[in-house]
């Protein structure tokens, strides 16, 4: 009978990544939508992206190492920009009385520019704190960690 491991190689990191960027993908519209609703940028909400994709990849991944904490944390870094970008589209719709799809279709060419254009020192913070959220809770396990039976 093989004893409880608390190898943190356990788990399979590639799904971790993929459900790490669904997790991203699904915390940057919900960014643009809060956004959109609010007509007010939140950079609080990178630290809601970190959380939602550490949790995804450690669920997902069923492990919590350093690999699992790197990908979340780089996850997290792209969730955030991601978030902003479609803030910022949710923003020129709104201005534009245009469909928020049509606002993404024109400024996706011209991602990095819609990026710097907003950018602020406090966007980096808030991006920092997000991928730091991201790397620390991919590294908390799951569950309760099991101690082996000792035989009586």
């Amino acid at each position: 009978m093989k004893p409880y491991s608390d190898s943190t190689q356990d788990g399979y990191l590639p799904l971790g990544i993929f459900g790490g960027a669904v997790a991203a993908v699904i915390a940057a519209i919900v960014w643009a939508a809060i956004t959109a609703a609010t007509n007010y940028t939140i950079g609080f909400m990178a630290v809601g992206v970190g959380f939602v994709v550490a949790y995804a990849v450690r669920f997902c991944g069923r492990g919590h190492g350093r690999a699992y904490a790197i990908s979340a944390a780089i996850l997290a870094l792209l969730g955030c920009l991601l978030g902003n970008f479609l803030a910022a589209c949710a923003v020129a719709a709104n201005q534009n009385h245009v469909a928020i799809l049509s606002a993404i279709a024109v400024l996706l060419p011209h991602f990095a520019q819609v990026i710097s254009d907003g950018f602020s020192f406090m966007d980096l913070v808030f991006y920092a704190i997000g991928a730091y959220f991201g790397y620390r809770y991919a590294t908390v396990p799951l569950r309760a960690q099991r101690k082996p039976i000792e035989p009586v």
